[in-house]
């Protein structure tokens, strides 16, 4: 309802008011000189103008209290919005605790393990530009025991390795980056391969298998690990999967892509694998 609709139904409340209590003047004055406005052509006359006040009265009276309940029930609407807004919030944040937690307790139970030697958990404060960790910086460095070419890894597998130690922080390339190069072999066929980074391939997320030979007998779904040659990268950390295969024209040799293990779009905790200098 407009302002203006509002305003005329206020003015004919109060016309309606004005009417009614000039009747009731009209009936005072009556009584006092002892007539009855009930009676006579008078009463006649009066009764159906009283009884019409009365119904639009009371009809005037139901509009204002419908506006006044329809107040009342914005205003416990925007309240309950509140609510549930605040609730939404609570939810968004005790599911990142959740997900922080699980990922804190699978690295733990990595480094408690001891399958790797010793290892430094650390923080991911700093990353290149882009949607993905092809190059960032982690929150410990030589002071904390780490050197560059000691390898990072998470519990889901392979990250890359340190390229640069400072005394708190170090920087990290990781496997999808374009300079990485990493020994690795098929697990399932034990046919030995390289993991290289590709600038087109690492905006997506991937990486590529090099130097598979068309005997390989390669196929999607293939697990790739760490060959362990090379001298920086332990044998046995899973690399990635297979997920296409590409034939070299010539048939002596194709590649692969990899998807790899890790998800490098939401990498923020990792652990690095302390080698020595």
């Amino acid at each position: 309802m407009t302002q203006r609709t509002k305003k005329a139904w206020l003015i004919f409340a109060i016309i309606i008011l004005v009417i009614s209590v000039a009747f009731m003047g009209i009936s005072f004055a009556t009584s006092r000189g002892g007539v009855n406005p009930g009676d006579g052509i008078f009463g006649a006359v009066l009764k159906p103008f009283q009884s019409g006040i009365s119904f639009v009265c009371e009809k005037v009276g139901g509009v204002f209290d419908f506006f006044g309940d329809m107040k009342a029930l914005k205003e416990e609407n925007l309240e309950l919005r509140e609510e549930v807004d605040e609730l939404s919030g609570q939810n968004r944040e005790l599911l990142n605790y959740r997900k922080e937690n699980e990922r804190l307790r699978q690295l733990l139970e990595l480094k408690e393990s001891g399958i790797l030697g010793e290892t430094v958990g650390c923080e991911i404060i700093a990353k290149d530009p882009g949607n993905w960790f092809d190059i960032f910086t982690i929150d410990k460095g030589k002071n904390h025991g780490i050197n560059v070419n000691d390898v990072v890894v998470t519990a889901k597998g392979l990250v890359g390795r340190v390229v640069e130690a400072g005394p708190v922080s170090a920087k990290v390339v990781s496997i999808i980056d374009a300079a990485s190069s990493v020994g690795a072999i098929v697990t399932r066929t034990e046919d030995i391969a390289i993991v290289d980074g590709e600038l087109a391939l690492g905006e997506e997320g991937l990486c590529r298998l090099n130097y598979v030979t068309s005997g390989a007998g390669l196929i999607p779904g293939d697990t790739i690990e760490t060959s362990g040659l090379g001298g920086i990268y332990p044998k046995g950390i899973l690399i990635g999967t297979v997920t296409e295969i590409v034939d070299n024209i010539s048939g002596l040799s194709g590649y692969a892509i990899i998807k790899p293990a890790v998800d490098f779009e939401r990498i923020r905790e990792v652990l690095v694998i302390k080698q020595g200098k």
